[in-house]
């Protein structure tokens, strides 16, 4: 279809440059649990302003936000494990402290300090704008990484998982309390720890060897890394992406079952009908339990295996379920123009219009931009529309 198919080739180019943006929002909450004015990061993903209501993305705080050498692996980790699919876009904050120890430091297990309410209630408040999923993922290192651990005991339906880069503060009590509560905290830990040498992480590694041994239930239920090669601050830099794909370990298949293929691309069996297709899909549309619905690539990827079958309708079916999801994303919408064309013509108009009117008015300008408006105008005059 060469109507088409110059402006798509021009999407996939716009897209590559486009698609790993993020954009950064400074958040300054006056929070009366740690009485001061506090400054939190907010990072979202690039497809963020397509989406509706109707996608709720996870919410991932780094705590330690103070510290460069910490924050910046745990963030570039994250965006190229998003970026090639391995875990879910999401919604990271990063929560800088003042002062660290007096914040995280726990003084009785199972008593709130006020750091537990800025995160679960003052900036919880503040994060509703952007529309989060009920999913929150906690990561800390040493202070906070057992702040991390007790914030869970504390409200073990309020967060669903926590990376803890080598707890130490209190541990062995924490690990007690979470072991009496068990059913509330399971598969939601993982921790790491680094290398037994004197010139790696000698001290917090020979603690952990001796809880490990004395507590062999909790650590069997547990994500473990054991950066043996590591010293204490490069322990984050290895394990975090190990830990993200411990939780995450399901998500970047959990369509594979859908219009599946083999090696040559060619579906495996022959697919049912629309609304049965569509409702397979939807019931794979969890995260860890947690509705979430498909991302841009998955929406691509199972439209195409549809489209590689000859079953056209399947890929409409699929895109119109895009564009439910992600109203702003123009690509979408040419998709579904080239599809429609040859026996819904209006319906096709409608949606080459439509892409044209998001190019305009949400893209940033460009020679791409640019270029893709003349492809759409050259295919506007040909339809004589």
């Amino acid at each position: 279809m060469r109507h088409i198919s110059a402006i798509l080739s021009i999407c996939l180019i716009f897209n590559t440059f486009a698609g790993f943006g993020q954009k950064i929002d400074t958040l300054s909450i006056r929070s009366e649990a740690l009485q001061e004015q506090r400054l939190v990061y907010v990072y979202l993903p690039e497809f963020y302003r397509y989406q509706s209501d109707s996608v709720k993305l996870p919410v991932i705080c780094i705590l330690d936000g103070q510290h460069e050498w910490f924050v910046n692996p745990v963030l570039s980790t994250l965006r190229y494990l998003q970026y090639t699919h391995e875990i879910p876009q999401s919604i990271v904050v990063v929560v800088p402290h003042t002062d660290r120890v007096k914040e995280c430091a726990i003084d009785s297990v199972g008593r709130e300090q006020p750091l537990h309410i800025f995160l679960t209630r003052e900036l919880e408040e503040s994060l509703q704008s952007y529309n989060p999923g009920s999913y929150r993922m906690l990561i800390g290192h040493s202070f906070s990484a057992s702040f991390s651990l007790h914030a869970l005991l504390l409200s073990p339906d309020f967060f669903a998982a926590v990376i803890a880069n080598l707890p130490l503060d209190e541990l062995e009590k924490l690990i007690v309390a979470l072991e009496s509560v068990k059913e509330n905290s399971s598969g939601k830990i993982a921790l790491s720890v680094g290398g037994m040498a004197r010139d790696k992480d000698f001290y917090h590694r020979r603690v952990y060897n001796q809880l490990k041994s004395g507590y062999p239930s909790f650590f069997s239920s547990i994500g473990l890394f054991e950066a043996d090669q590591s010293a204490h601050n490069a322990v984050p830099v290895v394990a975090v992406p190990q830990l993200l794909m411990h939780f995450f370990s399901g998500f970047s298949s959990r369509y594979s079952h859908i219009a599946a293929v083999d090696s040559e691309y060619r579906l495996i069996e022959e697919p049912g009908t629309v609304d049965e297709e569509l409702e397979r899909i939807g019931k794979a549309s969890r995260l860890s339990g947690f509705p979430y619905p498909p991302e841009l690539p998955e929406i691509n990827g199972i439209a195409s295996r549809y489209l590689s079958g000859g079953y056209n309708s399947h890929a409409i079916g699929v895109y119109e379920s895009g564009v439910k999801y992600f109203p702003a994303y123009y690509e979408f919408h040419l998709y579904l123009y080239e599809l429609l064309l040859p026996e819904e013509p209006g319906r096709a108009k409608q949606h080459l219009l439509k892409a044209k009117k998001l190019i305009e008015t949400i893209e940033p300008d460009g020679v791409e931009k640019l270029t893709l408006l003349k492809e759409i105008g050259a295919a506007i005059s040909k339809q004589g529309w």
